[in-house]
């Protein structure tokens, strides 16, 4: 009995061991699966980091592209950078068909090899093999993109268009709050129908409350011109819009008027300028389908006296209330029966009623690499003065109720009044 006894016991300690082992065994390959998995994640984030720069360094270089094109039409005959001439380098940028990946690279007279041009620092060697492989510029986009904020409540822009009679355009599609704008796409609407303070209270609106401007005019006009509605033409207009859901239209349609279908006719750039109407803002359902949560199309009248000029077209959206921030699109439309434009897929030729904008912004699609992995950014600069000094107000006022004194800071020129 006393040697099954110690059979026994060296059993149980041989079944502790073994499991103890086992235990430590896979303790210790889930700590290695772990490191390795970071130090994996880390190489991989280490190579879409030097991808990206590789991705902004075609950038920058398509920067110093764009500035020798604007050489070329200054009037300058060839690239002194490069020798190639003008014209090739114009169409390069000006047709989207003609520009290649190497398109930027050829201009700064770079050498690409099989995989692009070769990005390092200095003349340390360069590990992860980093390139940019593809980098194209376009002068001619779709719509404008832009940003409002607290900093920068207003964005002015003057819009031209490729290849048409600017008094064919009739309406603006103006879309905003993109998904990095707020975290949440949520509606609080108590204060709209109850006895609060306003939209503007402590359920305060997401997306934001924006107004869109809009200034044209004629061939010949008057100064007086702006300052009046004249039956159906206006030189300028401001429509302001209020983001709303499905479920409070019909609770504040009292208060404003309501872009139904998401339509604004052209009686809202109309109003805004005519003393005697009544003009409220405009709710807009958004839902968030799309890029953007708010879409509204806005019809576009006739400036007073008839054919508007080509410069002087110009948007200007902004932030009335001063926040929260948020992106922006315009997009430009004919009538729905006018062929605006007209564009080459698979061969084939596309005509659509929208305008293709010319020259307002500059698209540049750039695409890195680094080893096996490659990342892609799609930037827009603005090659010109596009965006014009515009004071905010007339007039000032400084400080609070707590004050005594009030200072009136006139904008014309700046000065300063103490009452």
């Amino acid at each position: 009995m006393r040697r099954i006894n110690k059979f026994k016991k060296g059993a149980a300690s041989f079944y502790i061991v073994a499991i103890s082992t086992l235990i430590l065994v896979i303790i210790a390959a889930s700590f290695a699966a772990v490191i390795i998995s970071e130090i994996t994640r880390t190489s991989n984030d280490d190579l879409a980091q030097s991808a990206y720069d590789s991705a902004m360094a075609g950038v920058e270089d398509a920067k110093l592209a764009y500035y020798n094109y604007q050489n070329c039409k200054a009037g300058a005959k060839y690239d002194s950078n490069s020798g190639i001439d003008c014209e090739t380098i114009t169409r390069w940028v000006e047709d989207d068909s003609e520009g290649d990946c190497d398109m930027v690279a050829n201009i700064l007279g770079r050498a690409p090899d099989e995989n692009g041009v070769l990005v390092q620092e200095g003349t340390t060697n360069n590990n992860m093999q980093q390139y940019y492989t593809c980098v194209k510029i376009k002068n001619k986009t779709k719509d404008i993109l832009g940003i409002v904020s607290e900093s920068n409540p207003e964005y002015i822009v003057r819009a031209k268009f490729d290849g048409i009679d600017v008094s064919k355009i009739k309406k603006v599609k103006v879309q905003w709050h993109a998904d990095s704008d707020g975290e949440s796409k949520e509606f609080k609407y108590e204060k709209l129908t109850g006895d609060g303070d306003g939209i503007f209270g402590v359920d305060m609106v997401m997306p934001a409350v924006i107004s869109v401007g809009m200034i044209q005019t004629s061939q010949s006009f008057n100064l007086s011109d702006f300052d009046v509605t004249v039956g159906e033409q206006t030189d300028r207009g401001t429509v302001y819009l209020v983001p709303t859901d499905d479920d409070n239209v019909e609770a504040i349609e009292d208060k404003f008027d309501v872009a139904e279908n998401g339509y604004i006719d052209k009686n809202g750039f109309l109003k805004s300028n005519n003393k005697v109407a009544k003009n409220l803002p405009y709710v807009v359902k958004c839902e968030g389908t799309n890029d953007y949560a708010c879409s509204v199309d806005i019809e576009i009248p006739d400036p007073v006296g008839g054919s508007r000029s080509a410069e002087t077209f110009i948007f200007k959206v902004s932030l009335p209330y001063g926040g929260p921030s948020t992106k922006f699109s315009l997009e430009f439309y004919c009538d729905n029966d006018e062929v605006c434009s007209e564009a080459t897929i698979d061969g084939e030729k596309k005509e659509s009623s929208q305008a293709i904008l010319d020259g307002v912004q500059v698209s540049i699609d750039s695409t890195g690499k680094a080893n096996d992995l490659y990342r892609r950014v799609e930037v827009r600069l603005e090659p010109e003065m596009s965006s014009y000094p515009y004071p905010f107000y007339a007039m000032q006022v400084l400080g609070n109720n707590s004050n005594d004194s009030v200072i009136l800071k006139d904008l014309y020129p700046t000065s300063e009044y103490n009452f």
